[in-house]
């Protein structure tokens, strides 16, 4: 049986990982919406986006190891003015998705977040399919699209969550 760990990333020590989840992120967004920048371009502009908004203090990434091996992360923050959710990043290697690590992944956060959560907000990319069937399978529906309108736009119900994975 295999170890799965679910640990919250040390924002003091994001440097250490930066490489390793672009890594993910690349391996599955780029055959779904390619920059047309090269590998080290497309590092150089998330990374900086990346260490700047994990400075943000409300913002969590959860690093996901399946024996001691980085299988993806998880970046979000709660709003706790409208007791919401923003899930803004999942990437599982591809060698773990379709293991289940997702549904543990879900029953592991519910019991991290606070109890006052209402609903749930993610934006994901027109052409990611997959992430898109997952928002509506936890129960979340499109409800508009970003400023630049090559993200849809999702809200749902928190309950559904807790719902799904208690």
């Amino acid at each position: 049986m295999n170890v799965v760990e679910f640990v919250f990333l040390d924002k003091q020590n994001v440097n250490e990982y930066l490489h390793a989840l672009f890594k993910i992120l690349y391996s599955n967004m780029s055959p779904i919406a390619p920059t047309n920048n090269s590998y080290d371009e497309d590092y150089e502009v998330w990374s900086s986006f990346f260490i700047s908004a994990t400075q943000k203090e409300k913002r969590e990434i959860v690093l996901m190891f399946v024996d001691d091996t980085l299988a993806g992360y998880f970046q979000y923050y709660v709003n706790i003015d409208t007791n919401t959710l923003m899930m803004e990043e999942m990437q599982i290697k591809k060698a773990f998705q379709g293991t289940g690590l997702f549904s543990q992944f879900y029953k592991w956060l519910i019991k991290q977040l606070p109890d006052d959560i209402e609903s749930i907000e993610a934006y994901v990319n027109k052409k990611n399919y997959k992430a898109q069937f997952v928002l509506t399978y936890l129960g979340l529906i499109r409800a508009g699209e970003n400023e630049n309108r090559n993200s849809f736009y999702y809200r749902g119900k928190y309950l559904n969550l807790p719902n799904k994975y208690n």
